[in-house]
């Protein structure tokens, strides 16, 4: 869906053109490999179309959009040394390919890249940055600690997962200029995105239906959770419940919100995706 976008080739042709300048070392042949794996580019893709929906031209937030990207890849490289995971989006992960110190030292560069990138832009929109990827470091934290109730889990991936598909909506509409409310908005529409899409994530994990991923860490998650108290059905129905509510107030957020209708119909239909993608789990269980 996402290829047939013109802001998903530009972020593509700016990434590669980002990894040509990459140090020429054992490094730059690490941070390489993470960048060129494949991806559906989801956090860029949504803070270009955010911007582009108050009239933003998206060679103007694409750097932006490059940080996120960035930012995002170093969480995966960091999760799996801290999970341990040997295969990631098909491959063997940077930890298992290359050895937790270059693993950790290429999450550092991407990071440090991330807030260059970032550093031309106004000051409320490089404290949102920092606001999530500090929320991210603690969501990987709370990842370590006993869940034993829904609660513990939301607020586990509200930041592990959600702060920065949320902050992606939320930067978009600021470097744009929208309103307080607009910006919120958006704001909400990205966490119901991002709360919607970990539940899904979770649940294919549970149900053995994950593919191109692996790790020896396995965390407590929303299946797991009512697997203790339900079925196995009860639990499938709870889960999809959980995506389909989060996907309906990621639509309510968008046509509460100004903006472009056609930009937000598109926005909406990476919702619509995952909606699909949860019905898809339902027939198949």
């Amino acid at each position: 869906m996402f290829e047939a976008w013109d802001e998903y080739h530009l972020i593509n042709v700016e990434l590669m053109r980002l990894t040509e300048s990459l140090p020429a070392s054992g490094l730059g042949e690490v941070i390489n490999y993470v960048l060129t794996s494949p991806g559906k580019r989801v956090r860029p893709l949504i803070l270009v179309l955010s911007s582009e929906a108050f009239g933003c031209d998206p060679k103007r937030s694409v750097n932006a959009a490059l940080a996120l990207e960035l930012v995002h890849a170093a969480s995966l490289v960091h999760d799996d040394i801290l999970d341990r995971g040997t295969e990631r989006r098909g491959a063997a992960s940077a930890f298992e390919k290359y050895g937790m110190e270059a693993a950790l030292l290429c999450g550092d560069y991407l990071i440090s890249r991330s807030i260059g990138l970032m550093s031309g832009y106004s000051r409320e929109v490089i404290e949102a940055f920092s606001l999530a990827c500090m929320e991210m470091s603690e969501g990987e934290m709370l990842d370590f600690a006993s869940r034993t109730t829904p609660e513990d889990y939301y607020l586990c991936i509200c930041k592990k997962t959600a702060s920065l598909l949320s902050a992606s909506s939320k930067i978009g509409c600021l470097i744009a200029g929208a309103g307080v409310d607009d910006v919120a908005l958006f704001e909400s529409y990205g966490m119901h995105l991002g709360l919607a899409y970990q539940v899904a994530d979770d649940l294919n994990e549970f149900l053995g239906m994950e593919k191109g991923k692996s790790s020896e860490k396995t965390s407590v998650t929303l299946p797991v959770i009512y697997s203790r108290d339900h079925s196995a059905e009860t639990t499938l129905a709870l889960c999809a419940e959980a995506i389909r509510d989060h996907c309906r107030a990621a639509k309510r957020a968008l046509a509460e919100a100004g903006g472009d209708e056609e930009i937000k119909a598109r926005l909406g239909s990476i919702v619509d995706k995952w909606g699909e993608e949860c019905k898809s789990l339902k027939n198949r269980c």
